[in-house]
């Protein structure tokens, strides 16, 4: 079984599972890199804020089932045109976040500044995705006339501050037509689109489109002083992606998801996009050099692969579950991302693919607490050791003493370590 494999996760099954979300006991607290990952700048009101990213994104689409990935609902795709039809709290504070993207490239390629903006002389607060997804952002979007992209670099706008509270944002995207109109730094201070009056300026001047609506939202408060503010009640569509289950004991307890994903390798930046700090890509083999909170609060997160395909290859089942008999708990990302799961992983030999279809496995609740847990990878080469749910109760790896027994028989290969830290509660 050669070196290798893909972040992915545990099979099961079950019906009746619960999606209501509980309160954690307590929150482990951040670690440096961690809190400069969820640090972005907007733009408000002529000048510069830092928000912070308390949640995954949400694609306000409805949500649908497939038998293939047991409980778990699939998001539809982020798009462009697209007005949300499901909202991620009951509470609509009517908010907007407005995404401007530098659209001035050649008429073949008007996106190009987006993905390349050093070529043309500009920052970005975000990267595209093709280069480092931005915290708690979707990999990809559907641009009509384009398909489906990476997200392209892009600078963010808000037009209050909601009080330092944490809700939830509905994205706008506006499409920068001129270099002038675009956010840029000078000795004299900021020119460009700095505040909504601005945009709204540029719209009427022609060098920005009208705002084009999307179904993402993002989540985040901004820092107006050193209270955190209240946080917006989740919908019921909202608990339901965040809640997922995973494998303890030989039984079945949910997780509650609680903020995005963490790649735990050394911060980088780059002068093209501001001042948003690059982390490496999600990979298998790799061990993190920093971490999302303290060492000993953080557990192992075994991630099952199912691994039994042919030679060529073994990864099969995993991207197509229904063709070998068997369900993940986690669609493959070619499916839907998994919420709060990075979107792609370095495996030796594959090079950077769509996150496998997987299952969880935990050795412990952590006493219910939210903490981070680094994932491990362990690749299934027996179908007999897949973990299954029946009326006649559950077999193959449902717990950590049958994991071990399945590497000593050889029906599994041994934990391979990630850069990848996962943050839930056990309900």
């Amino acid at each position: 079984m050669g070196t290798l494999a893909a972040l992915a996760v545990v099979v099961l099954m079950v019906s009746g599972l619960s999606a209501a979300a509980g309160n954690p006991v307590s929150a482990t607290s951040a670690s440096g890199p961690l809190r400069m990952s969820e640090n972005m700048p907007a733009f408000y009101d002529g000048r510069i804020v830092q928000t912070v990213y308390e949640q995954g994104y949400f694609v306000g689409s409805n949500a649908t089932y497939n038998s293939s990935y047991g409980p778990q609902p699939l998001q539809n795709q982020s798009a462009i045109g697209v007005n949300p039809q499901v909202f991620p709290s009951p509470q609509d504070h009517g908010a907007t976040l407005w995404v401007l993207v530098p659209w001035w490239g050649p008429s073949s390629a008007p996106y190009a500044p987006a993905y390349n903006p050093a070529a043309y002389g500009i920052k970005e607060h975000c990267a595209p995705a093709n280069v480092q997804i931005c915290f708690d952002h979707p990999a990809t979007i559907f641009v009509p006339g384009l398909g489906v992209v990476p997200l392209p670099g892009h600078d963010h706008l808000i037009n209050f501050l909601a009080h330092g509270d944490d809700i939830w944002w509905n994205v706008a995207v506006d499409l920068i037509l001129n270099p002038s109109a675009w956010p840029t730094s000078t000795s004299h201070g900021w020119t460009g689109i700095t505040s909504l009056a601005a945009l709204n300026a540029a719209q009427k001047a022609g060098t920005s489109s009208h705002d084009l609506p999307t179904n993402v939202f993002l989540n985040f408060r901004t820092v107006v002083d050193q209270k955190v503010g209240s946080t917006s009640p989740s919908g019921s569509l909202l608990q339901s992606l965040e809640t997922m289950p995973s494998f303890l004991s030989g039984r079945v307890v949910q997780t509650v998801y609680e903020q995005g994903y963490y790649v735990g390798t050394n911060v980088s930046h780059n002068s093209s996009y501001g001042s948003q700090p690059l982390f490496g890509n999600a990979a298998v083999g790799t061990n993190p050099t920093t971490y999302p909170a303290a060492k000993s609060s953080i557990k192992p997160f075994y991630v099952l692969v199912p691994w039994w395909g042919p030679s060529a290859t073994p990864y099969a089942p995993a991207y197509d579950p229904s063709a070998y008999g068997i369900q993940l708990d986690c669609a493959p990302a070619t499916v839907q991302v998994c919420w709060d799961h990075p979107a792609t992983i370095v495996v030796p030999g594959l090079g950077n693919v769509p996150l496998p279809g997987h299952d969880h496995l935990i050795g412990t609740n952590a006493d219910h607490k939210d903490i981070w847990w680094n994932v491990v990878v362990v690749l299934v080469t027996n179908a007999s050791a897949w973990p299954m749910i029946s009326v006649f109760g559950e077999s193959g790896i449902v717990s950590v003493a049958a994991l071990h027994n399945a590497q000593t028989l050889g029906e599994a290969s041994a934990g391979l370590p990630t850069n990848v830290f996962l943050n839930f509660y056990v309900q």
